[in-house]
């Protein structure tokens, strides 16, 4: 084989891995289930990750609601940034693949509502703004939650 043969071949075959890792990236690791959501499969300790990062985020609005309760932005905001981009992990690769793209996205979106809310908490927003943001954010929760779930190999 010559060396433009060879050459070929290897771009067709590198853009051939680039399209099915692209393809993996954006679909993730899922299947239909009975009641019609995506079930992603996951390890163990994927799914404990996963999970532990979502009873964080209740843990979250937990907070807010006892500080909107105090009335106090303070703890609101703390209560926030708790659920916020701080806490996102550097999950594994294989997790990332696995997750399909709209979770991931809606998942960066949560994160990120949740700094916005404690930086209105911080400007001195009222209960009511932090209720309504509060309960957009729960929407997302809810439409993840009726989207996905996840079982273990």
């Amino acid at each position: 084989m010559n060396a433009k043969k060879l050459a070929l071949l290897s771009i067709v075959l590198w853009i051939g891995l680039v399209l099915v890792i692209g393809v993996k990236i954006f679909k993730g690791s899922v299947e239909k289930s009975e009641d019609g959501r995506a079930v992603v499969n996951l390890t163990i300790p994927e799914k404990a990750l996963v999970l532990g990062e979502m009873r964080q985020l209740l843990a979250s609005v937990g907070g807010i609601l006892a500080g909107i309760e105090k009335n106090d932005p303070n703890a609101i905001a703390e209560a926030a940034y708790n659920g916020g981009t701080k806490m996102m992990v550097d999950a594994t690769p294989g997790l990332m693949l696995k997750l399909p793209a709209d979770f991931k996205m809606k998942g960066v979106g949560v994160h990120k509502y949740f700094d916005k809310i404690a930086e209105e908490a911080k400007k001195g927003a009222g209960k009511d703004k932090i209720i309504s943001m509060l309960n957009t954010q729960l929407q997302t929760c809810v439409s993840c939650h009726a989207s996905y779930q996840f079982k273990t190999n």
